[in-house]
């Protein structure tokens, strides 16, 4: 602002004015914005799944993305609050044949991590989606989502404490998808069953607006565009 007074008193209003004009388009643009963050488990058996989870993100998300949507690739391994784990993040531009651009360079991205022999001990889901609620509100989108592929088995390293705050998720609309059955899961489907309503509840509790869990590729869309209504 210092600078703005070395002009004119008819420039410094000029200029004041393009500035608010400027802040204003931001704000309304956020008011149509999605934010997306896309949860992959790197640890155990899932570590298997990164070409399905490629092809359901590069299918079932990237598609529907708009010009000013954002989407964040974070992945769940032992040690998950952590800025390594954002593995690809985009805005997308406001002109559309950048915005395809950045959509082809990140459906790259993708098949690189899915021939990536990156894989964990632990699977820290909690701190990956404690990140993810960072970045989403980071963005200041009106309607943010996200999406965790994961057997939803939790199993934290000795030492680390993840406990969510009240606000954590404020107005979230998360889902897991391609939840795989572990081998005590098809012996007693209701420790598959609790093991998602465990999930539920924390993340209601922590301010969430909705929990789903998605069965089908087709369904991603779907619960994407009914969280924006």
């Amino acid at each position: 602002m210092n600078l703005i007074r070395d002009f004119s008193a008819p420039i410094r209003i000029a200029l004041l004015a393009a500035i608010v004009s400027f802040l204003a388009g931001c704000s309304e643009n956020r008011a149509y914005e999605t934010a997306i963050c896309a949860l992959v488990d790197i640890s155990g058996t899932y570590a298997d799944e990164k070409v399905n989870v490629a092809r359901l993100i590069k299918a079932g998300i990237l598609p529907g993305m708009v010009t000013g949507d954002s989407l964040f690739f974070i992945s769940i391994d032992s040690n998950s609050f952590n800025e390594d784990n954002l593995k690809q993040r985009v805005k997308l531009d406001y002109r559309p044949s950048f915005a395809n651009q950045q959509k082809l360079e990140f459906a790259s991205k993708l098949d690189t991590f899915a021939t990536s022999p990156e894989q964990s001990s632990f699977t820290d889901i909690s701190g990956a989606l404690m990140l993810c609620s960072d970045y989403l509100k980071s963005t200041g989108a009106r309607t943010q989502l996200a999406i965790i592929f994961s057997d939803m088995q939790e199993e934290l390293q000795p030492g680390v404490d993840r406990r969510f705050e009240e606000d954590e998720f404020s107005d979230f609309h998360i889902a897991a998808m391609n939840v795989i059955r572990l081998a005590g899961d098809s012996t007693d489907p209701r420790i598959y069953r609790e093991r998602l309503r465990d999930w539920e509840r924390k993340v209601l509790e922590a301010g969430a607006a909705e929990w789903q869990v998605i069965f089908e590729a087709s369904q991603i869309p779907v619960f994407i565009e009914t969280a924006k209504q």
